[in-house]
């Protein structure tokens, strides 16, 4: 299987929505990592696994009260 990296601009503010996001993500079994650029201003979310769809993982960090857009 081909490894996909999904980037997003997101609206992370500290360690609680950090830790929001790793509850969520840990739901992905096809997740194989990811990262939060906390020095970056757009806060960037970097998802990298397998089969992953990138509205799927939008509404889910919405769900959460974290709003992201994928980056190209």
């Amino acid at each position: 299987m081909q490894t996909t990296i999904l980037i997003f601009r997101t609206s992370i503010s500290g360690k609680q929505d950090l830790k929001r996001i790793e509850e969520l993500l840990s739901c992905y079994p096809q997740i194989h990592q990811w990262s939060v650029d906390m020095e970056d201003w757009e806060k960037v979310l970097r998802i990298e696994g397998e089969e992953m769809n990138a509205g799927d993982l939008c509404s889910g960090l919405k769900n959460i009260g974290i709003q992201a857009s994928e980056l190209e």
